[in-house]
């Protein structure tokens, strides 16, 4: 076996003390590219989170324009239908003011005939009272044609109208 001499030891060491010491170089040169990088990295991606922000921004305005522009649009076309239907209601109404003005009218005709038709049908039972008082066919055929010959002069003084 062979010994091992102090030599040898010190050897060792400064071998591995420059082991070390360039580990820790190649460490720090590492980290400072890591470092490199990473900034790199940060930059690229802070300028692609810009980037997207600002087309989301033209993104966001142009959908509100558009937005604002069908809004508009839907306004105007429903105002429109509500002054159609607002004119149409209006039509409406007058034309069943002017039924309801004509079934008046017709109402107080119907009244007024019925109330002039009234004091004849009170006088019915007095007429059928006369002529069941009658004795005899004669005197029914007298009141016929007295009724008749009335009429008929009537109608020639009135200008042969039937009219009331």
């Amino acid at each position: 076996m062979t010994t091992v001499t102090s030599n040898d030891i010190q050897e060792l060491k400064d071998l591995l003390s420059a082991m070390r010491q360039e580990n820790r170089e190649q460490m720090i040169s590492l980290r400072e590219e890591n470092r490199e990088q990473i900034t790199s990295l940060r930059e690229e991606t802070r300028e692609q989170i810009t980037s997207l922000r600002e087309e989301n921004r033209e993104q966001i305005s142009s959908l509100r324009e558009e937005t604002c522009e069908q809004i508009d649009t839907l306004k105007e076309d429903n105002r429109q239908q509500i002054e159609t239907l607002r004119e149409e209601n209006n039509k409406q109404f007058i034309n069943l003011h002017k039924e309801i003005t004509e079934v008046k009218i017709i109402t107080a005709k119907i009244e007024g005939t019925i109330q002039s038709q009234a004091v004849l049908t009170q006088k019915i039972p007095d007429l059928i009272e006369k002529v069941g008082e009658f004795k005899n066919w004669k005197q029914i055929a007298i009141v016929a044609i007295t009724a008749f010959t009335s009429a008929t002069i009537t109608w020639f003084i009135r200008e042969g109208n039937l009219k009331p």
